[in-house]
């Protein structure tokens, strides 16, 4: 192999681009974490499971100018649906039921929705 010397080349900057979508929109309202302190989205570092309902996460902001560390606390508040697994060992609260969110077919009067769209939520 040649390994030839190069001169060191100037830095550049790029700014750390953080994106979740497909389409390219920042992950600020996508994120699992933002920072407390500039609202950017955070990368976990690391994670360690405290008890089966608690976990502390360690984020770091990827807004260059915060730099903001931290540590974070994840907890279990409640199931919507109990699932298939039996685990009579672990207490888990269930939300009330009146209380449960559903989650409604898009609308086909919504501003983004394309008439020639095939939909499975067409009213017949």
């Amino acid at each position: 192999m040649n390994f030839e010397h190069r001169p060191p080349r100037p830095l550049i900057e790029a700014p750390l681009q953080f994106r979740t979508s497909s389409g390219g929109e920042r992950a600020k309202h996508n994120a699992l974490i933002t920072c407390p302190k500039c609202d950017a989205p955070c990368f976990i570092r690391r994670s360690a499971r405290v008890t089966g309902l608690v976990k502390h996460i360690d984020a770091h902001c990827t807004n260059t100018g915060c730099a903001h560390t931290f540590m974070l606390e994840l907890v279990f508040v409640h199931s919507y649906s109990t699932g298939l697994i039996d685990r009579p060992d672990l207490n888990l609260p269930v939300c009330p039921r009146d209380q449960v969110p559903h989650v409604l077919p898009p609308s086909r009067d919504g501003p983004d929705q394309d008439p020639d769209q095939l939909t499975m939520f067409s009213p017949g």
